[in-house]
C-alpha cells in the first residue's frame, strides 16, 4: 500500500518553486535601475557594479534552488533531505538580516520593523515545512 500522497506538500514546494522562478530571473535580468527601484531608492553609491554582479550570481542560485524544489514536489518520500535543506535554509535566512540589523546601520536604508516581520515570515515557513515533511517509516525506507 502506498504512503500518504503529501499533496499539501507538493503544492507548496510547487508555489515556493514557482516564486523563486520568478524572483530569480527578475535578479538576473535586472538592471542598476530596477534594482534601485526595488530596494526602496537607496543612495546612487550604494548600488555598484559589484552588487549588480553578486545579485547576478545569486539569481542563478536561486535558478537552481527553484529547480530542486520542483523535482522535491514529484516524490517528497524520496526527497525528504532538500525539504529539510529548505528548512534548515529558512532558519538561516531568518537570522541572518537580525545579525545585519545588529551589526550594520540598516536601519538607515530599510526599517527595522520589515527586517522583523521577514524574519517571523521564514520562522513560520520553516515551521509548516517542518509540520508537513515526510515522518516515520516512510522517510525512513527510501
Amino acid at each position: 500500500m502506498p504512503g500518504p500522497p503529501y499533496r499539501a506538500l507538493r503544492m507548496v514546494l510547487r508555489v515556493i518553486s514557482i516564486l523563486l522562478v520568478v524572483g530569480s530571473l527578475f535578479m538576473i535580468f535586472s538592471s542598476k535601475a530596477l534594482l534601485m527601484r526595488a530596494f526602496m531608492h537607496p543612495p546612487e553609491a550604494e548600488v555598484s557594479t559589484l552588487l549588480l554582479f553578486v545579485v547576478k550570481e545569486l539569481g542563478g542560485l536561486m535558478l537552481m534552488m527553484s529547480a530542486l524544489l520542483w523535482f522535491a514536489a514529484r516524490d517528497p518520500v524520496r526527497n525528504v533531505a532538500s525539504i529539510d535543506a529548505l528548512i534548515i535554509g529558512f532558519c538561516v535566512l531568518a537570522v541572518t538580516p537580525l545579525i545585519s540589523l545588529r551589526t550594520l546601520p540598516i536601519e538607515q536604508v530599510y526599517p527595522a520593523s520589515l527586517i522583523w516581520g521577514r524574519t517571523v515570515v521564514r520562522l513560520a515557513m520553516a515551521a509548516v515545512f517542518y509540520w508537513l515533511r515526510p515522518r516515520g517509516e516512510a522517510a525512513q525506507t527510501v
